[in-house]
């Protein structure tokens, strides 16, 4: 995946019995495990509220 300068979202993505949560914030990538959906999906709805995205899911 290529960031392009200025980008700023949250994805998430299962790997096999891992679920990550990708921040994109002005472009710099993060990336953060969880082996709990639950987990993945509140770390993430909180790094939306951080960053004033949309957080509707």
């Amino acid at each position: 995946m290529n960031a392009q300068l200025g980008k700023t979202s949250v994805e998430i993505e299962k790997v096999e019995n891992t679920h990550y949560v990708r921040v994109i914030e002005d472009g710099v990538v993060s990336v953060k495990g969880f082996r709990s959906q639950a987990d993945a999906k509140a770390f993430a709805q909180g790094e939306q509220a951080r960053l004033g995205l949309d957080t509707r899911t």
